[in-house]
């Protein structure tokens, strides 16, 4: 059952709103709030397939199995579709258009935040990219990466957990290289120092806890940043960003914590896939990326805690069709695997053991099933790459 959530938005910032936790300073007058990350959320053929019920789609069985991984924190990913809307034809890679049931599916994972800014935002045209936040916004799930020609550097600005979170977003490009023509179009933020130095900017004037640069950059399918990655995010951290998270490669990239006067900063370059029908090891497996702040009355807002909840794509053949799932792939936390076969849940831990061992993850979980990658406690102790791959 969803739990009861309260999320203040200053509604001068955004004209959106959606249900969320707000938790109150506790006795030793520290606020604690979570944010969640995972990469792209994709949805090729076959996943359309297995969400289609005659004439209606049913998405949400393919996260079911991951739910609690997303329970009592901000929850932020990077959709890589559009909803164009059922005149044009539902359609996988190369030009995404996925039902508005997926939203719906979000919407029940408690997705708060989805990125737009991305190479596939435009595949059916700026009309579709329009409608794609306003399924969004019915669905109640904020979003960013978007702007308008009056005002290309608002960001996204939330308050949660007793803390307010500015997000910005950028791509490098898109598939579609059309220009806006009309008023109301709105625009793919694109990756210059320019915008995000002046994003970055405007959103400081907000005076957020936790700013976070969010990316769709880098080289598809490489295991390590580019230099441009790396210039990229010291750019951010060095104009006030504390979360620079990237999307776009499709395999999971190194995670990094820096120290500065501000405290403690991360850097995931690539997350991965969240969910996709992209059938090779390093495709099918990542994580969910959970980063914990602490504020102390009267302080300032710091990371204290960085950990990863492995996760894999399962895709196995049932009666009537393609069992398309996400799948928890550690050996901890409270997770269904009930109909499940035990070769299944063998594959899932070997998958999510491999990516533990290529960020230096720890070996026991904690009870939520996420394994620390850094801890404040020990700030000494980085994570520490064991494999080239996570293969």
């Amino acid at each position: 059952m969803r739990f009861s959530r309260t999320i203040f938005i200053l509604c001068v910032i955004v004209p959106f709103l959606r249900a969320g936790v707000s938790f109150a300073a506790e006795a030793d007058d520290t606020v604690r709030a979570r944010v969640v990350f995972v990469g792209d959320i994709m949805v090729h053929d076959q996943q359309l397939e297995s969400a289609r019920y005659d004439e209606e789609w049913d998405f949400k069985p393919q996260f079911r199995r991951v739910k609690p991984l997303f329970w009592r924190s901000l929850s932020v990913g990077n959709l890589e579709t559009v909803f164009a809307g059922n005149e044009q034809d539902f359609s996988g890679f190369p030009a995404f258009n996925t039902p508005d049931e997926l939203a719906s599916a979000l919407a029940d994972l408690e997705m708060d935040i989805v990125m737009l800014a991305n190479n596939h935002i435009l595949d059916h045209g700026f009309d579709a990219a329009l409608r794609t936040t306003k399924v969004l916004d019915d669905s109640g799930i904020f979003w960013t990466g978007l702007v308008t020609r009056e005002d290309p550097d608002e960001p996204l600005v939330v308050e949660y957990g007793g803390l307010r979170w500015a997000f910005v977003n950028y791509s490098y490009g898109s598939n579609n290289k059309s220009e806006p023509s009309k008023p109301e179009d709105l625009m793919l933020n694109v990756i210059s120092e320019n915008a995000i130095v002046s994003g970055l900017a405007r959103a400081l004037i907000y005076e957020p806890d936790i700013t976070v640069a969010f990316f769709h950059w880098g080289l598809e399918y490489q295991y390590n940043p580019t230099r441009n990655q790396n210039n990229i995010a010291e750019i951010c951290l060095e104009n006030g960003a504390d979360l620079v998270i990237g999307a776009h490669p499709h395999v999971l990239q190194p995670i990094e914590v820096t120290s500065s006067d501000r405290g403690y900063s991360v850097i995931a370059y690539s997350l991965g896939n969240f969910i996709s029908y992209q059938r090779t090891k390093p495709w099918e497996r990542s994580i969910i990326l959970a980063i914990d702040v602490e504020k102390k009355a009267g302080g300032s807002a710091s990371v204290s805690r960085v950990s990863a909840a492995p996760i894999w794509v399962s895709a196995r053949r049932g009666d009537d069709r393609e069992r398309i799932e996400v799948m928890y792939a550690g050996a901890g936390g409270p997770f269904n695997h009930g109909g499940l076969p035990a070769g299944e849940i063998a594959l899932a831990r070997e998958a999510g053991r491999a990516v533990l061992d290529f960020l230096g993850a720890s070996e026991e979980s904690d009870p939520a099933g996420f394994y620390t990658l850094w801890d404040a406690a020990s700030p000494d102790i980085m994570p520490q790459k064991r494999r080239e791959t996570p293969e």
